[in-house]
């Protein structure tokens, strides 16, 4: 897929092309970016066909289970087999489905460690939300604040620098 700025495919481009792409994306004006481009920056582009792996959109039947149905003799562990909400691109869940290929295998009767669950913890979000702010707080009008504050979720949005 073509650039927005750099009318061509990422891989196609040179380092200063692909400088140039990212410099238009930080929305330095149009005009400044071949010099900036050519004299303040190195890029030194590099093909990592196995890392992007773990970008590609897919369903839940791309990757095996980590004991498929029936099998009593074998298992898929590492960051390419399918276990529940879990991410990937961690070491964690290559751990987690080692765990849990010896646990089922070998009828161990303990749980694999629970994934954090962090898209449901709201102190997760409100930290993403600041952090995402650049820490610059809301300004919500006067009535809406004096609502917020008798509440936990006042409370809250204040701890987490929200407002």
């Amino acid at each position: 897929m073509p650039g927005d700025f750099v009318k061509k495919p990422m891989r196609e481009c040179t380092g200063e092309e692909i400088t140039r792409e990212w410099l238009y994306h930080l929305g330095v004006p149009t005009e400044q970016i071949p010099e900036i481009a050519a004299k303040s920056a190195i890029c030194l582009p590099c093909v990592m066909p196995f890392c992007t792996a773990f970008f590609v959109p897919r369903t839940n039947y791309d990757r095996p289970k980590v004991v498929p149905e029936h099998v009593v003799n074998f298992a898929f562990i590492g960051q390419f087999a399918e276990t529940e909400r879990d991410t990937i691109f961690t070491t964690e869940h290559s751990v987690r489905t080692a765990m849990e290929a010896v646990y089922t295998l070998m009828n161990v009767d303990r749980a694999v460690p629970e994934v954090w669950g962090s898209m449901y913890d709201i102190r997760c979000w409100l930290k993403s939300i600041a952090v995402s702010r650049d820490y610059e707080k809301l300004e919500l009008p006067r009535p809406i604040m004096e609502l917020l504050d008798r509440t936990d979720i006042g409370g809250l949005l204040r701890k987490y620098g929200v407002v």
